[in-house]
């Protein structure tokens, strides 16, 4: 769809099948969706794995002095953030955006 208008409700079905990418339904489990998180290797995402229990250790530990046993907690903090930015649904949140508007259109009528 070319245009960035909704008009009707077909050209809401039709953006709505390029915007909503992040939730994809599971086959086996009605009612669930899940996110990938985007990895370039099976190394990476053991990486990632680690990193997401050091910051729940580093989290646990925080008013004792055990944290110094966390090695590099400012890395593992800032990869597991990175995963997160990733996974944030930006297409699914400009769809969203656009009904907003259309819903705002009708109520200014």
């Amino acid at each position: 769809m070319a245009k960035d208008k909704i008009e009707s409700i077909e050209d809401l079905k039709e953006l709505a099948k390029s915007s909503f990418q992040v939730l994809k339904l599971c086959k086996d489990r009605k009612g669930k969706a899940t996110v990938e998180i985007p990895v370039n290797s099976y190394a990476e995402l053991s990486y990632f794995l680690i990193d997401v229990l050091k910051v729940s250790v580093a989290a646990l530990e925080a008013d004792s002095e055990g944290v110094g046993t966390v090695r590099n907690v400012p890395n593992a903090v800032s990869g597991v953030l990175e995963k997160v930015i990733e996974i944030i649904p930006l297409e699914e949140m400009d769809l969203l955006d656009k009904i907003h508007g259309l819903i705002l259109e009708d109520v200014k009528e």
